[in-house]
């Protein structure tokens, strides 16, 4: 996913949303507990999921807080919103 209002180079790498899926099984969002379509589904071992609203309101809470955590694989990153920990960076947001 690249931003589509700032110039870009052929260098650029961008990210594949691929834990934005389809809520098929009907699970509610950890946050507002609403069965959304479309959610997030975070990479720990319990698969938490979120609703896209909540996500974005979670993002900018942590990012408004100075909580991204960085790995050194994948660059800055949240943990699952359920394993909000300091210091652990044992489920952060990434590729598959």
């Amino acid at each position: 996913m690249k931003c589509a209002s700032h110039p870009t180079s052929e260098d650029d790498v961008s990210v594949a949303l691929d834990l934005v899926l389809s809520n098929t099984r009907g699970v509610p969002c950890i946050g507002c507990t609403d069965i959304r379509d479309v959610v997030l589904v975070f990479q720990c071992s319990d698969r938490h999921v979120i609703c896209l609203d909540c996500f974005q309101r979670y993002c900018q809470t942590r990012l408004n807080e100075r909580q991204f955590i960085y790995d050194a694989v994948i660059g800055y990153s949240l943990p699952c919103a359920v394993r909000v920990t300091p210091g652990s960076t044992s489920c952060v947001l990434g590729s598959l």
